[in-house]
């Protein structure tokens, strides 16, 4: 007995051994969110005031996020999506996931609002849904809007577009580097970061923008809303 009972504990620890060294690979969601002064998002109801006073709603949301990168303690990146195409309409848009995360310590996530001007040419994402709906015009440099922001305001007849994009051929994309601690190891299981946009804050800090007027032929209001979007417009919190 005592012959064939040790060959089957044998067989049986290696097997359990096997077991704990078989590795949980990590998978990692992003989510975009959107709220205006903390809240969640409401379309179609003027229900707010931004920084100017005018009562305000939201229609529409389009925008581009690109380059969106993991940053490890090491030196070395992950480049997690190139263009990220997000519209308030359609739910599938909402979020990505990255499938078997390489273990390490990551401490920041950075991406680009909109397209820098390596990537903001006319034609360029021809093949990408967004290619039609987010064209800039070519009259005024080409290349693809960063985003659409529309609705109403002051009254359900009077309407804005707050659309950024490469006036004149000008790059107003700009990055965002927010820290992290995400220790990625064979144990650790998925993983959500959430990318939310504070839609108030295109309109408030440093620059007072109100939404009067054509924002698209005007460079300085677009420099005006890349330097409030550089200040607070995004913010990124991780889970598992």
């Amino acid at each position: 007995m005592k012959k064939i009972i040790l060959p089957i504990l044998g067989c049986s620890l290696i097997f359990t051994a096997c077991k704990k060294d078989n590795p949980i690979s990590t998978n990692l969601t992003i989510n975009f969110t959107q709220t205006v002064d903390g809240v969640d998002l409401t379309t179609n109801t003027m229900i707010y005031t931004n920084a100017a006073g005018e009562d305000y709603s939201i229609q529409t949301l389009k925008y581009l996020i690109s380059d969106i990168t993991l940053h490890a303690d090491d030196g070395n990146t992950l480049l997690l999506d190139e263009v990220h195409f997000i519209d308030i309409s359609d739910a599938s848009t909402f979020r990505f996931t990255y499938q078997d995360v390489p273990n390490n310590s990551y401490t920041a996530i950075s991406f680009d609002m909109g397209l820098d001007s390596t990537k903001n040419s006319s034609n360029f994402y021809v093949n990408e849904d967004f290619h039609a709906t987010m064209a800039w015009p070519e009259p005024m440099g080409g290349g693809y809007h960063y985003m659409k922001l529309e609705g109403a305001y002051i009254n359900d007849s009077t309407f804005y577009n707050t659309h950024t994009g490469g006036t004149m051929g000008g790059d107003y994309s700009f990055n965002n580097s927010s820290s992290i601690s995400l220790n990625v190891n064979d144990d650790m299981g998925d993983v959500t970061i959430d990318i939310n946009m504070e839609i108030n804050n295109w309109y408030r800090t440093p620059n007072t923008i109100n939404l009067a007027g054509a924002i698209m032929m005007d460079m300085m209001k677009q420099m005006q809303l890349k330097q409030n979007g550089m200040t607070d417009v995004f913010s990124v919190s991780a889970s598992q």
